[in-house]
């Protein structure tokens, strides 16, 4: 067992090796259409590229050099294909270009719906389907520190931030192929990570501290897999199976007490919804009738502690599809009469799958190490140090 065990880790680090020597690539703005963008490049060393379906360069349309001031492009998606301006000089219309720095830490700054960012690494944008695709090719470790900022870089923690960039880290690694068809790794929002800027905000160094402290560390499962790294704001005071939100049964994802949670930033949230509208919604989906006993039913839920379902006469209801309908904060609530509305005390904010980022600050400000934190809320797990080989 012991061998077999070496073998997968020595698989795992071929293929994360393997993984180091190519760049992340991230789509921008992946929410949302863009049909226009604004490009700034903050250095002065960079080309502007052409390229062809396969990505590769057919020809190079404009150089910058350092005495060369004009450095904003516009870009927008036009029927006879990627219209690209310098200031008011056209400079043609293509399939798609690349703007790519001459050093790693190339800096570009990006407007598109009304809002601007700012990336590390190159941007490559295409026309497609009357829309522009914006791609960021990233270092690994640069993109991980932006995660982190961008998820959790509110409060100046250094063991939580760490504990912030091995998830990041883990989950970049973990869904790699996630888009390979659509020709990016991953997404920028909260269907991959939220990924919305370089680091560099009020605690950017403290975060590239973080990131350079875990630089060749991630997560896996028993089986030497990288996990699949979920975090949520508040567990409420109890974490939750993976399969009472998702379909899967997974044994690093189990619920647990989390003392750490409790009290702390978004740990409470009160919501009011109509008496007829909230007993009608669970007696319609039920399938049962609204009486009297029902409702009071329905009151008593959570009073026993956290539930995944609602249970009635043989009959359940999951908490997910509550919450989504009813746009709540979790599936964690008492409920009260409180004239013709029904008061909901809820505890939590998110799934209440993996770690929670309220209690891991509470961890990391009692002194507990990121290892800790990680262990806490990620059972039988492993830190793999994985000798990471710098990317170019």
């Amino acid at each position: 067992m012991k061998i077999f065990r070496l073998r997968l880790i020595f698989v795992l680090l071929l293929s994360v090796s393997a993984i180091q020597a190519m760049e992340l690539r991230v789509r921008l703005f992946s929410a949302s259409d863009v049909s226009e963008t604004i490009i700034t490049t903050d250095s002065i060393d960079f080309c502007l590229l052409a390229l062809d379906e396969q990505g590769k360069i057919i020809d190079t349309i404009y150089d910058v050099f350092a005495d060369d001031s004009l450095r904003t492009f516009y870009l927008s998606s036009t029927a006879q294909g990627l219209s690209v301006k310098r200031g008011q000089s056209a400079l043609g219309f293509y399939k798609t270009v690349l703007f790519k720095g001459l050093d790693s830490l190339q800096q570009f700054r990006i407007r598109a719906n009304k809002k601007e960012r700012a990336y590390y690494g190159d941007i490559e944008i295409s026309n497609r389907s009357n829309h522009l695709h914006l791609i960021n090719r990233v270092n690994l470790e640069l993109y991980v520190a932006g995660v982190v900022e961008s998820e959790a870089g509110h409060v100046p923690e250094l063991e939580f931030f760490k504990a912030q960039a091995v998830l990041a880290r883990t989950f970049a690694l973990k869904n790699l192929g996630k888009h390979t068809k659509e020709g990016y790794n991953l997404k920028d929002d909260v269907s991959s990570q939220v990924y919305h800027s370089r680091a560099h905000y009020t605690h950017k160094d403290l975060i590239e501290k973080a990131v350079s402290l875990t630089r060749d560390t991630i997560l896996v499962s028993s089986d030497c897999e990288p996990i699949l790294s979920v975090f949520h704001a508040n567990s409420g005071g109890f974490t939750v199976n993976s399969e009472d939100v998702w379909l899967r049964s997974i044994d690093y994802l189990k619920a647990a007490e989390d003392s750490y949670s409790v009290g702390v930033g978004s740990y409470q949230w009160t919501k009011e919804i109509p008496k007829e509208r909230y007993f009608t919604y669970f007696s319609k989906m039920m399938g049962v009738k609204n009486t009297l006993e029902f409702q009071k039913a329905v009151l008593n839920l959570h009073l026993d502690g956290r539930q995944s379902h609602f249970h009635y006469q043989g009959k359940s209801l999951k908490l997910t599809k509550v919450r989504n309908d009813f746009k709540l904060k979790s599936t964690y609530f008492k409920a009260e009469i409180k004239g013709d509305q029904v008061l909901l005390n809820g505890f939590g904010f998110g799934h209440g799958v993996g770690l929670s980022q309220d209690g891991a600050i509470a961890m990391s400000k009692q002194g507990f190490t990121y290892k800790e934190i990680l262990c806490f809320y990620f059972q039988s797990v492993d830190l793999e140090s994985l000798q990471y080989r710098q990317l170019p």
